[in-house]
């Protein structure tokens, strides 16, 4: 009888609760990322921001923390409370470097609630003019006869390109020479290349253009397993490596674990909101990234799946973290 008399209040304990999810956000929100900044993610993110602010009626502060394999964005975030208002902004590094890098302790599965994936990236498989190959398969060719002394480099050990590149030899059947840069020095990485220091990256279309129509370098193959919208004619490097193991680079929004799902749902729905504005479309397909939202739901579903194929890349090249 006194457990049954107790039932009735029930309803009223929840009310805060219910209250607080449906005045949130009643603050400004913080958006921690670890995206290199005026990198394509970096720049998805300050379009959205302001698109994000005036829907849900509060300002939303972008503060850039790159870095430590993305630890120090999740440990910023991690020490906020779970309710909405802090949220992180990560590349994909922030699953692979875990298996890359001893000093990685957050796993986003098991600390974070993803929210949505923000945006993906379209990449060119190039090389420099000195490279005597004008096909994918001749670039294999090559680079088989001359182990170890075919350059890649990558925005940092863990990151997507590095992946990206693992996969690529595991396929094709190559060693190359990985080169890792940091994850602020995209402007040194790309000027390396085009001066012929680094023989071969993966880089979207507008940063290689101005190189490609002054002929210092060669585009073999669009990292995807279609063709690409704005260069039809050169072909998905699926086409010449079947097996390839994609392990494509995106950015997303995550939140503290213990966020109460309403908030997650609710915050979901604002960036995949934003993020259909079409200015925002047409900014960022300039930029060779594609828009790409879903619910935490889906999110998390794809981390799953790309996890498994990072594991499944870093066992197979018998990777140990450094």
């Amino acid at each position: 009888m006194g457990i049954l008399s107790c039932l009735p209040a029930l309803p009223a304990l929840l009310l805060p609760l219910t209250a607080a999810s449906q005045a949130f956000p009643a603050k400004p929100l913080r958006v921690v990322s670890n995206s290199a900044s005026g990198s394509p993610g970096d720049i998805a993110l300050r379009l959205v921001a302001p698109r994000i602010s005036a829907s849900v009626g509060q300002p939303v502060v972008v503060e850039t923390k790159a870095g430590g394999g993305g630890q120090i964005a999740a440990q910023d975030v991690l020490r906020a409370n779970p309710d909405g208002y802090a949220l992180m902004y990560s590349t994909n590094m922030i699953v692979t470097s875990k298996y890359l890098l001893k000093s990685v302790t957050v796993d986003v599965l098991r600390d974070f609630a993803p929210v949505s994936m923000a945006a993906r990236v379209t990449n060119l498989l190039a090389v420099h003019n000195a490279v005597p190959a004008n096909s994918l398969r001749e670039f294999i060719d090559y680079a088989r006869r001359n182990p170890g002394k075919v350059s890649f480099s990558s925005n940092g050990i863990g990151s997507s390109l590095h992946l990206q590149w693992i996969g690529f030899m595991q396929a094709s059947g190559t060693d190359l020479l990985h080169i890792p840069y940091g994850s602020g020095n995209e402007g040194l990485r790309n000027n390396d290349f085009l001066t012929g220091r680094i023989t071969a990256t993966l880089i979207p279309y507008s940063s290689i253009r101005p190189a490609l129509e002054a002929r210092q370098v060669k585009i073999l193959a669009v990292l995807s397993d279609a063709r690409y919208r704005r260069l039809p004619e050169m072909p998905a490097v699926s086409e010449a490596i079947p097996d390839y193991p994609f392990t494509l680079g995106f950015w997303g929004f995550f939140a503290p674990g213990a966020t109460p799902a309403s908030i997650v749902t609710r915050l979901s729905d604002e960036i995949q909101k934003g993020f259909r504005d079409s200015d925002i479309v047409t900014k960022l397909e300039a930029l060779d990234t594609e828009p790409k939202t879903n619910t935490p739901q889906e999110f998390t579903a794809q981390l799953k799946s790309f996890e498994a194929n990072v594991i499944a890349l870093v066992k197979a090249a018998n990777l140990t973290p450094q």
